[in-house]
């Protein structure tokens, strides 16, 4: 008889276990003429040219700046200030000024999460 309460106590029991924690949202930052994004998440930062191969590197330890965080790596460097930024293209405003250096290429966009 035990085993036939001890198997739904279980299954309870197992239906109330904590859900596994969601991976934090990516950072995500965009710029015109050229066009380009960059992502940077858990792992990795990305960096895309429109018409060109994706640039991922392993995600370094950010260094907390005056105005913002910066992240610097082998290939991409990411200035990122607080404040108010309008791409140009549309009406939306992003939280941050971004600057990317790619391979001695220099760009600056918005970003935001």
């Amino acid at each position: 008889m035990r085993i036939r309460f001890a198997l739904p106590l279980l299954a309870l029991l197992g239906a109330c276990a904590p859900l596994p924690t969601p991976p934090a949202t990516a950072y995500h930052a965009v710029g015109t003429e050229p066009f380009w994004s960059l992502s940077i998440d858990q792992r990795t930062i990305s960096f895309t040219l429109a018409g060109s191969q994706p640039v991922q590197q392993p995600k370094p330890q950010v260094i907390i700046g005056f105005a913002g965080e910066i992240y610097r790596t082998q290939r991409i460097d990411v200035n990122i200030v607080h404040g108010s930024c309008s791409d140009g293209m549309s009406d939306r405003i992003y939280p941050d000024k971004v600057q990317v250096r790619v391979d001695e290429h220099h760009f600056s966009g918005c970003g935001g999460l």
